[in-house]
């Protein structure tokens, strides 16, 4: 398996395929779905990919299954970094805490709010980051020892191409956190390809799955032009499969 790669395939079976291949990570950095339903219900396209679930949304089993095969493909001693949202938390922390240590639950203050029930419900402000340890993950020690409450505006119009999508400044603050040049990053649900250009940028290493096949693609297509763009590193001849 390749690294600087992005396989648009299931990712259990990825994993397991690096760990058959005593291929290890030196961080993981992954946004699940939230198992909560949630697709946006504001644009007039009902046909619009951002007003379908997300796959996986209604499988929690996926969540059971990767735990176990992301402690195995992580390196001692490295971080876990989960994206999920205030319904399932419970859920997601259950899950990591029978392999990893939760060192904290960051609040990810996205600036505004969604929508929701406009006559019931709060808007929702932010999200959750479940940061776990498998072992002892030390911060770098030339980098800052940050609260637990980040503050990152949410991406949104001609930007966004995944109704998830996560900031890229977001993003690469954890990588610097913990990573050095080189290091191999993984992110089991690539969706835009929001980690693999963080990692791109700053140096590192990365691997990624994503199995809807028009995410996939327009993933990659922001990837490859940020590639071209930089010309640093070499995609190589990635496969569709794993």
């Amino acid at each position: 398996m390749q690294q600087n790669c992005v396989y648009n395939s299931d990712c259990l079976n990825g994993i397991r395929e690096m760990i058959n291949q005593g291929l290890t990570v030196d961080c993981v950095i992954t946004d699940p779905p939230y198992l909560n339903g949630y697709r946006s219900r504001r644009r007039t396209n009902k046909n619009d990919k951002f007003c379908k679930a997300v796959q996986g949304d209604d499988n929690p089993q996926l969540i059971v299954e990767l735990m176990p095969l992301l402690y195995s493909v992580m390196k001692d001693n490295t971080p876990l970094y989960m994206f999920c949202g205030s319904e399932k938390v419970d859920f997601f922390k259950q899950e990591a805490e029978k392999f990893f240590n939760v060192k904290n639950i960051i609040v990810w203050d996205k600036g505004n709010h969604t929508a929701g029930d406009l006559e019931a419900q709060y808007g929702k402000r932010y999200e959750f980051i479940i940061y776990a340890n498998k072992g002892r993950a030390k911060f770098n020690a030339d980098k800052p020892r940050y609260d637990d409450i980040w503050c990152f505006p949410r991406v949104s119009g001609e930007k966004q191409i995944h109704q998830n999508q996560k900031p890229v400044d977001l993003i690469s603050r954890i990588i610097v956190q913990h990573t050095k040049a080189n290091d191999l990053i993984l992110d089991a649900f690539m969706g835009s390809c929001t980690t693999a250009v963080a990692a791109y940028r700053l140096g590192r290493k990365f691997i990624g799955f994503e199995t809807d096949n028009d995410y996939y693609k327009s993933g990659m297509e922001r990837l490859e032009a940020e590639m071209r763009q930089m010309s640093i590193f070499d995609l190589g001849g990635c496969s569709n499969g794993s």
